[in-house]
């Protein structure tokens, strides 16, 4: 059987993802957030692989702590992940999407060189009231997501709001 967990950070995985929401239809109160971490492949360059993995396993534990029945955590692969949010409001998900990024910045992973503090970037994709795609919502994320990198990251995007990127808070820079 293929397996449907990352074994990294123990979350479940693009398969997982497919299997479960492949065939739904997304209605007005569900939503996906693509999560991409900030500029990971300087971390992985300047502090090496392993101190790179224990940011992959920190933000999965940050988003651990948030699923629950309705919201389910999923790494896509590299530094992206995804949160499907069901039976919630666009602003609710709005708000837990923040939630994530602000408890994510204020992570602190010890490294030989200081303390490094990482961010993310975050796109939202939302279901529609006629019933939209497992695709369709996550390239409408996607576009959402590479809206914030180009908005500066360390923020939150949704179509709602492509308009006006809200920094997650001030970008906390490594010393």
């Amino acid at each position: 059987a293929e397996t449907m967990t990352d074994p990294l950070t123990g979350l479940l995985n693009r398969r997982a993802l497919t299997s479960l929401y492949g065939e739904r239809s997304f209605g007005p109160f569900m939503s996906i957030v693509m999560f991409d971490l900030d500029h990971f492949k300087r971390t992985n360059d300047v502090y090496g692989h392993p101190v790179g993995d224990q940011v992959l396993c920190r933000f999965a534990a940050v988003i651990k702590k948030y699923a629950r029945p309705g919201v389910d955590a999923f790494r896509l692969g590299g530094e992206e992940f995804a949160v499907v949010m069901s039976r919630m409001t666009d602003e609710k998900a709005y708000d837990l999407a923040s939630k994530i990024g602000v408890a994510f910045g204020a992570e602190i992973v010890p490294t030989q060189l200081g303390k490094l503090r990482s961010t993310v970037s975050g796109g939202i994709g939302f279901g529609e009231a006629s019933g939209s795609s497992l695709d369709n919502v996550l390239t409408e994320a996607d576009a959402a997501l590479y809206a914030a990198k180009r908005a500066g990251r360390n923020c939150v995007i949704s179509r709602k709001r492509m308009g006006k990127a809200e920094p997650i808070k001030p970008a906390l820079r490594s010393a």
